[in-house]
This record gives structure tokens, C-alpha cells and sequence, in this order.
């Protein structure tokens, strides 16, 4: 997206250099990086980062309203319904599409919503990764909101840890070895 950063990456991109940062991932967890990763990073400028922030607050400002429940009451079955399960996720998962509207601007439309911390410890091993392999500079993070690697790993362990001991917390999973995401919950586990 951001076309001079990207044409200083492809002039340079080397198949051993992607090939050794491929070995770096999958030497998180042998065995366990089960999806492709691209050999490119995708460099998205800041106007359209606003763009996606944007649009995440307004979808949270509809799901966190007060009469949200009662206007979703219907979408769940009955008998399918989980007891205590009437908070908000603490995590949640936007996946935008890159699109171009009618006046031939690009911006984000959203594909899916997880309520679930997919990836999310990967994603700093990934990260710190991807900025050595890509060169990439120091205006560009995957981290958002004033937030770095430390601050957010700390936010996501008092998420899912809280005050209790790590040896009593669980990522639970059914068949986990089998889950292309794997290697996620791994990393977590660091």
C-alpha cells in the first residue's frame, strides 16, 4: 500500500534472506508454523491505519451499546446458548479487506470479527521478526494505540493470566496439535 517503502523492499528482497526468516519463525516451534507466511510485509500508511481504527471503533460502539443483547437475543438458539456467558470478549479479531469505494479511494471493509485472541502471541514473536528480515522502518508497528512489544505483551498476559498463577492458567482448544494456528498457542505459552 505504501508504494516507495514497497518498491525499497522488492529491490531488495533476497530468496535466502526470506528463506532464514522463515527458519527463524518455524524456529519458534519446530513443526508448528502450519500456514504461509508472505514475503512481503504489507506497509500501510497512517491515514488509512485511522481508516481502520475508525471502523473498529464504530463496529465496538454498536456491539458495546446497551440494547445490543436485546437486539441480537434472537441470533443464538436457545439450546445452544452457554451459561455466564453474557460479558463482552476481552479480545477481539478485525479482519479488513483492502477496497477501493466508488470514488477509487481505498478503505477497509470488514470480512470477519473473532471474539478470541487469535495469533496474539505469535504476533510479537512475528513482529520483531518481520522488522529485521524487512528493514522496517521505525515510523511503521504493528503495534497501535501508543502501545510496543513490552506494553503489549504485558496487557495480554494480565488478560489471560490476571493475578493467577501461570501454572494454573490454560489456552483450552479442541485438538490443538491439530489447529493451523498451532504455533500460537506456543508462543502464548513463552
Amino acid at each position: 500500500m505504501q508504494k516507495d517503502l514497497r518498491a525499497t523492499f522488492n529491490a531488495q528482497f533476497d530468496e535466502a534472506k526470506y528463506q532464514a526468516y522463515l527458519q527463524q519463525i518455524e524456529a519458534l516451534h519446530p513443526g508448528a508454523l502450519d500456514f504461509r507466511v508472505a514475503e512481503t510485509p504489507l506497509f500501510i500508511p497512517q491515514d488509512f491505519t485511522r481508516k481502520m481504527l475508525s471502523a473498529c471503533d464504530d463496529i465496538l460502539d454498536v456491539i458495546t451499546a446497551d440494547n445490543f443483547t436485546k437486539l441480537t437475543d434472537r441470533s443464538i438458539p436457545q439450546n445452544l446458548r452457554v451459561p455466564g456467558n453474557e460479558a463482552h470478549a476481552q479480545c477481539l479479531v478485525f479482519d479488513f479487506g483492502i477496497c477501493e469505494n466508488a470514488r477509487g479511494a481505498l478503505e477497509p471493509q470488514l470480512i470477519e470479527m473473532q471474539g478470541f485472541p487469535s495469533l496474539f502471541g505469535f504476533q510479537a514473536y512475528h513482529t520483531a521478526l518481520t522488522a529485521a528480515y524487512a528493514n522496517v522502518p521505525k515510523t511503521h508497528s504493528a503495534y497501535l494505540n501508543g502501545y510496543d512489544r513490552e506494553s503489549y505483551i504485558a496487557l495480554l498476559k494480565e488478560i489471560i493470566v490476571g493475578t493467577h498463577n501461570p501454572d494454573n492458567v490454560i489456552l483450552l482448544e479442541i485438538l490443538p496439535e491439530q489447529q493451523k494456528t498451532r504455533i500460537d498457542f506456543y508462543c502464548t505459552e513463552k
